[in-house]
């Protein structure tokens, strides 16, 4: 990971008022690795509010989408995809800082995929057959073929319900309708978001059963819990690969880390958001 004094203080030097550099890489990292970050980021308002930081965090409020592309730049991701976005105009600035492309799907909690690399095609709410039903994908659900080193890469991206088993399921159902031609193919394949469910829900074995891999459970590092920032009690949120992909997996993090997560020992903090992110990290393809 690229030392984050020194690139906090490139940016004290000048660089933010002329916005971020368009890509900047991990020299430990051969180029034509692949990074992913998924991140519910609670519209960018921030987490906790309290009476301790309330001054603080409103005042934050404007500069929301330039911290956000502060932080996950550090990390040197290929793809970050978020889930209860904010505005199309918010997410935009976050791209333009990045110096990335996006793509947004609209919901009732928005959706947005940012990479580096072509976005080939999009597709808001895949469905197999029909429209979707009005108690399925209320949050968000899409689709996105990148090309990444030249070769294709099919990513899907989610938030699922957060309360009811009994419609996630369904939802489930419908998502593995419409990637099964992927996953039959052995074509690579990442789904990644807010699924809202744990490891030992009725869930989890069905992607597993699909032939997708958790790639935390693969080869996962450091505490799994990704919500909530403040004190992280469970693991809702994932990155599953198959696929070519899958075999060149390397790593999976939580990034409690940062601004991803509050500090303890002052009151007057907060996180980026309620949830924490997760990033897999993938070899180079032969």
């Amino acid at each position: 990971m690229i030392d984050r004094r020194l690139f906090l203080g490139a940016l004290a030097a000048g660089a933010v008022t002329r916005g971020l550099p368009a890509r900047i890489q991990d020299p430990a990292r051969q180029e034509s690795a692949f990074r992913t970050i998924t991140y519910n980021v609670l519209a960018l308002r921030g987490y906790p509010r309290t009476d301790d930081n309330a001054a603080s965090l409103q005042r934050a409020r404007a500069q929301m989408p330039e911290r956000m592309a502060m932080e996950l730049a550090l990390y040197a991701p290929d793809l970050v995809t978020f889930q209860e976005s904010p505005s199309r105009e918010l997410v935009a600035r976050v791209a333009t800082a990045l110096g990335f492309n996006f793509t947004y799907f609209e919901g009732g909690f928005p959706g947005t995929v940012m990479t580096p690399h072509e976005i080939v095609s999009s597709e808001n709410c895949p469905l197999k057959n029909g429209e979707r039903p009005d108690d399925l994908y209320t949050r968000h659900w899409g689709t996105a073929r990148l090309r990444v080193h030249g070769e294709e890469l099919a990513l899907y991206s989610a938030h699922l319900h957060p309360n009811r088993e009994e419609l996630r399921e369904r939802e489930v159902t419908g998502m593995l309708e419409v990637m099964a031609d992927d996953l039959t193919a052995n074509r690579s394949v990442i789904l990644q978001g807010d699924l809202n469910h744990r490891p030992d829900g009725p869930e989890y074995p069905r992607w597993v059963a699909a032939g997708l891999v958790d790639t935390f459970t693969a080869k996962g590092q450091g505490q799994p819990m990704t919500i909530r920032s403040n004190e992280p009690r469970s693991r809702i949120d994932y990155v599953w690969a198959s696929g070519p992909i899958a075999d060149r997996l390397s790593e999976c993090r939580v990034l409690y880390e940062g601004a991803f997560r509050t500090n303890p020992e002052d009151p007057r903090s907060f996180a980026l958001s309620d949830h924490i992110p997760v990033m897999a990290t993938f070899e180079a393809g032969r």
